[in-house]
């Protein structure tokens, strides 16, 4: 946001993961200068981008509720994941 505060922009998606290559132009114009990117949830966290690269810092988190994405990660069903991944802004 311009001014520095906190701001919660929608994907423009009411399915529960996010294709990156389908985001409304908003978020994609809110995103290009952001500090820190939340994506919340186990199909837009964990399912459908949790290896997915992004140009600003992303927190990642979300609960396991499949068996096959438990067993795709080496862990349990009800497990919490949290990946953060820092990257570093140039003036």
């Amino acid at each position: 946001a311009e001014n520095g505060m906190l701001q919660v922009v929608s994907s423009g998606s009411d399915l529960p993961i996010i294709d990156l290559a389908e985001l409304s132009e908003k978020i994609v114009e809110e995103a290009e200068d952001a500090d820190l990117i939340v994506l919340q949830g186990m199909g837009r966290a964990i399912e459908s981008n949790l290896n997915a690269c992004f140009s600003s810092s992303v927190l990642k988190m979300g609960v396991v509720k499949h068996p096959e994405v438990a067993l795709c990660l080496g862990g349990k069903l009800g497990q919490p994941i949290c990946k953060f991944e820092s990257v570093e802004r140039r003036e």
